[in-house]
């Protein structure tokens, strides 16, 4: 009896986390970016009042000198003015990552408004195999 009470709990764990990451998934599918320019397997983690408009990522000049750069383009998609931080982390290195808009009076996106934002990595010559971006809002 015990064994089976041992199973039985043992598959209802399994079925709860089978539905947290189908989850995870629609959310990611439903707030995907609309346009991708870079080759790198990416996991997104994008909040509700934030749309990845644009990302790219490439090998280029940044004030005089060759590095890895992104580029990201973030619209607000919420009904109420926002602030939102970037973060751009390579799991094998080097991470990136900022506030858009960067300045202003008060900084933050008008409902609609989108904003990009070229994100320079030092030292990097290569596109990283793996990437997870956060678009995360601040209150």
């Amino acid at each position: 009896m015990r064994r089976l009470w041992l199973w039985m709990l043992a598959l209802a764990l399994v079925a709860v986390g089978c539905s947290s990451k189908m989850e995870a998934k629609k959310k990611a599918a439903t707030n995907a970016p609309m346009m991708v320019n870079c080759p790198s397997d990416i996991t997104w983690d994008i909040t509700n009042s934030a749309k990845v408009c644009r990302f790219a990522c490439y090998v280029g000049n940044f004030k005089g000198k060759k590095m890895l750069i992104y580029e990201v383009e973030v619209r607000n998609v919420s009904s109420q003015p926002k602030r939102f931080r970037v973060q751009i982390v390579n799991p094998e290195g080097k991470s990136v990552g900022g506030l858009i808009p960067r300045k202003g009076k008060p900084p933050v996106l008008k409902p609609g408004e989108a904003k990009s934002f070229k994100y320079p990595v030092k030292g990097y010559l290569e596109i990283p195999k793996k990437l997870e971006v956060y678009v995360m809002e601040l209150k």
